[in-house]
């Protein structure tokens, strides 16, 4: 068994978020990690390195092994699953998504071609959904999906996910526009009257192939990952907080139906996958992966997100750090490093706004923002989940030259983000400055950390 130090990080992140996925930790899952640990020599360097990968940059590294280290992976999901005495649906869907996704060869897999992404930021929770994704209009699919319409639906929901295609859900919100309407202006009060017509008048264009590159396409392309055929994308759930939304890819062969059906039969059999080992040796490091029975009561701790609010209080008031460092990823993501690691969730062009003022250390004046368009727009590019050039173009214009209250509203959002997590301490954290002079982040730039900071300049 070979595992280097990449696939040892990757590892350690996909067995933490497969330990903390159904929402409860026990002893004997944490007796079976630590057991995992010794054997591969995972050390706590690979662990803290894993918190900067999210689950699809793991997957991508540990499809790098061979069929019998993967083997060996599958037996180690298999076993942690039932180290806590059940199988949650959650840990079943994770367990199949990351095996057809590290492509394990196996008999049970042929003619299933999937894909795990990790998207970040989007704006709503697709729950337990499957969605329908096509790249261009492919009428013999859609022509099947309504057709197989209520199979599909009936499919899903005995796994307890809902189908959303959006041809059905586009006719069902016009067959009740009225109710529509009344719903969207108590829900977005904000909106206007002018801006609840619009809707009204544009619902009936919106398509699959919209709604796909708006959401999903856009942001994978610009990150190298190429969907050419029509898919369902199903959420991956995981009750661990985390900074992105997992995604499995289930590329559409033969009917939607029949692809399903396949992928439903392999996730319910998941635990009887018993792949052959090739030698005396893999067989007996598979064997000393057996668990040992616990006799004694399971000491279980259901950890939610309520948690994370604790450690955040207790690192608020006792933390090393009078103001907490900032960590920004590659992807322009912002945390809160010494605040348990949490996101600071704002909106692209906000994340481009801040992190333009944290490379300029000395700030500057809004009114000089016109004369590096092409630096805001290089950042705003790398961490934007849109690949139109045009709309980010006329963003960064928006912005710069203060068309509307763009400017104004951005940094309203970025003082909010940052207020929400820290109320008042967060004023270092803040774009500042008079109006009209020179606005600029005080905070301390040594405790500012860029994962790859010449991505950003």
């Amino acid at each position: 068994m070979k595992f280097k130090e990449q696939h040892k990080t990757a590892l350690a992140k996909v067995l933490s978020d497969l330990l903390q996925c159904d929402g409860i930790v026990n002893q004997g899952e944490i007796d079976f990690m630590q057991q995992v640990y010794g054997m591969l020599n995972i050390t706590s360097t690979s662990r803290k390195k894993a918190t900067n990968l999210s689950l699809s940059e793991a997957v991508g590294i540990l499809k790098s092994l061979g069929n019998q280290e993967k083997i060996a992976i599958l037996r180690i999901f298999q076993r942690l699953s039932l180290s806590d005495d059940s199988l949650d649906p959650n840990e079943s869907m994770l367990i199949t998504a990351l095996l057809l996704s590290i492509g394990i060869e196996l008999p049970e897999t042929e003619g299933i071609n999937a894909n795990f992404v990790s998207i970040p930021n989007l704006n709503f929770d697709t729950h337990n959904a499957v969605l329908y994704v096509e790249p261009a209009f492919d009428k013999t699919v859609n022509a099947s999906i309504n057709r197989e319409y209520e199979a599909i639906c009936a499919l899903l929901q005995r796994s307890q996910r809902e189908f959303f295609y959006l041809p059905k859900v586009i006719r069902d919100l016009e067959s009740k526009k009225t109710t529509f309407r009344n719903t969207v202006s108590y829900i977005e009060p904000l909106l206007s009257d002018e801006q609840l017509d619009l809707i009204d008048s544009k619902l009936s264009q919106l398509d699959s192939v919209r709604l796909s590159k708006e959401v999903f396409l856009n942001y994978l392309n610009a990150n190298g990952l190429k969907i050419s055929k029509p898919s369902f994308f199903l959420k991956i759930g995981n009750m661990k907080p985390d900074l992105h939304q997992d995604f499995l890819i289930i590329e559409i062969v033969d009917s939607p139906l029949s692809t399903l059906e396949r992928f439903i039969c392999l996730n319910s059999n998941i635990l009887s996958i018993n792949p052959p080992v090739s030698n005396a040796k893999e067989e007996k490091f598979i064997q000393q992966l057996a668990l040992k029975p616990d006799k004694q009561q399971k000491n279980e701790l259901r950890y939610t997100g309520f948690h994370k609010i604790i450690l955040d209080i207790l690192l608020k008031y006792n933390g090393l750090h009078e103001y907490s460092r900032l960590f920004i990823n590659r992807h322009g993501d912002i945390f809160l490093t010494d605040r348990n690691n949490t996101e600071v969730k704002m909106p692209a062009l906000c994340k481009a706004l801040y992190i333009f003022f944290l490379l300029h250390e000395d700030g500057m004046s809004l009114n000089y923002l016109n004369d590096h368009k092409p630096e805001l727009y290089r950042i705003y590019r790398r961490i934007s989940t849109y690949g139109d050039e045009e709309l980010l173009n006329k963003a960064i214009d928006n912005l710069t030259d203060f068309i509307g209250s763009t400017m104004n509203a951005n940094l309203s959002r970025i003082r909010k983000a940052f207020r929400d997590i820290l109320g008042d301490e967060a004023n270092i954290y803040l774009i500042k400055g008079e109006k009209g002079g020179r606005k600029i982040i005080h905070l301390d730039r040594s405790l500012v950390v860029f994962e790859d900071r010449k991505a950003f300049e």
